[in-house]
């Protein structure tokens, strides 16, 4: 399984953002294994969720539109780049399914967060 540092009250993507205070950091694609980030119909026809955070709402709809290009439609707004932690975090349970699912690391499967 992966360590994760850090955890709990900080993620990579909050260090980025206070290293580059003029960057605007959005936080996605983690949560997803890379080939799939690009082709989300390559798994279940593409149903499933692709999570966003950050504090800028023109960045993310920057990164809402990108993800659209590649073919995402279930594109979830976690909210404010603290949020990150959660995805950041889903790197445990993305691993432990992808080894239930009988793959070595990783894998190709989605998440769809039913409303």
């Amino acid at each position: 399984m992966p360590k994760l540092d850090p955890c709990d009250t900080d993620s990579l993507a909050e260090r980025i953002q206070r290293a580059l205070p003029d960057t605007k950091v959005v936080k996605s694609f983690v949560t997803q294994e890379q080939t799939t980030v690009v082709d989300p119909a390559a798994v279940g026809g593409g149903d499933h969720t692709m999570f966003v955070a950050g504090d800028h709402a023109d960045a993310k709809q920057q990164a809402d539109e990108l993800l659209r290009s590649y073919g995402w439609s279930d594109i979830l707004d976690l909210g404010p780049l603290v949020c990150a932690r959660g995805m950041e975090m889903y790197a445990h349970m993305h691993s432990a399914i992808g080894f239930g699912l009988g793959h070595r690391f990783g894998g190709a499967f989605g998440i769809k967060v039913v409303r």
